[in-house]
């Protein structure tokens, strides 16, 4: 059961990465007011965990780690959101598999854990599709896409997430409650962001297009929630690697809907899909892809 929650998480979260790029490049420059309106939407997600399975108050040894996860949650979206202004969605997205080199290379620094050969040839893997998907070749120049450092931060602080998220399972704690836990605490911190003039100002400004945007806000942040529900499910069944790795075919499905939805809505998707980019694409997305489940526990 848990495999199909663990591949139904990129799934839904592809779509929602869509409509991510759309209101960042199209919509909303200023990124702090774009994380401020999303993370509004947790005052509707945290009554919906109620219908479904009602969470409870957690040990209080674990609010630590729920106010952790608060930043977080919070914390990804800037350089998530920046990262997708720099570059194709699906490249940008693909640089989330860097947040796989962190734990065994930090295992190594801190605690000189050595890792198996076929551990470092999934390293290897890795950090040749990223080189080669963030290299471009633009008068005659070679340049490194913006969206590696800005995703490659996010995708720092987005690995502690599941392991996070591993310890409260196994101290007992439900995954609605662990879910809604976060979200209260990210809300939280949203709020706080009003403290801030100009973000206050800018806010206040862009509330008209917020308004008219709603509908899109409220279709992305849902499948962002379902996206999170369904990892955390599959986390709390099997092992956090397994499931971070599962997430990493986000790109594919993003290719795919991309490829089906370019003729409807040609202004959503930021997406290079002529044959040679494609291939291109789909070539290192395979072998990053290789790189991951290799790189297991």
């Amino acid at each position: 059961m848990w495999i199909f929650f663990a591949f139904l998480a990129p799934a839904f979260y592809s779509i929602a990465e869509v409509f991510d790029n759309f209101l960042a490049n199209k919509k909303f420059k200023k990124l702090l007011t774009l994380v401020f309106y999303t993370s509004l939407f947790n005052l509707i997600f945290i009554p919906v965990l109620f219908l479904f399975d009602p969470p409870q108050i957690p040990p209080l040894d674990t609010l630590p780690i729920f106010v952790i996860l608060g930043f977080i949650s919070i914390g990804y979206l800037y350089p998530y959101y920046k990262g997708l202004q720099s570059d194709d969605t699906s490249i940008a997205i693909s640089f989330f598999a860097i947040g796989r080199l962190f734990i065994p290379v930090l295992a190594f620094l801190i605690v000189g854990e050595v890792l198996d050969l076929v551990q470092y040839i999934g390293i290897a893997l890795i950090v040749t599709s990223v080189i080669a998907l963030g290299l471009h070749h633009t008068k005659a120049k070679f340049r490194f896409s913006k969206a590696i450092w800005h995703i490659g931060l996010a995708a720092f602080i987005l690995a502690f997430e599941g392991v996070l998220f591993k310890l409260l399972f196994d101290d007992g704690v439900s995954v609605s409650t662990a879910i809604g836990g976060e979200a209260a605490i990210a809300l939280i911190l949203a709020l706080s962001l009003l403290a801030f003039h100009r973000v206050r100002h800018d806010i206040k400004a862009s509330l008209p297009t917020f308004i008219r945007l709603s509908p899109l806000f409220l279709l992305e942040e849902m499948l962002t929630f379902f996206g999170l529900a369904a990892e955390a499910y599959a986390i709390s069944l099997t092992s956090v690697s397994v499931v971070k790795g599962i997430t990493m075919i986000s790109p594919f499905y993003l290719l795919i809907f991309a490829w089906l939805g370019r003729g409807l809505f040609p202004s959503v998707f930021k997406e290079d899909l002529h044959k040679g980019h494609l291939l291109k694409k789909i070539l290192f997305f395979a072998i990053l892809l290789s790189g991951v489940i290799l790189l297991r526990e």
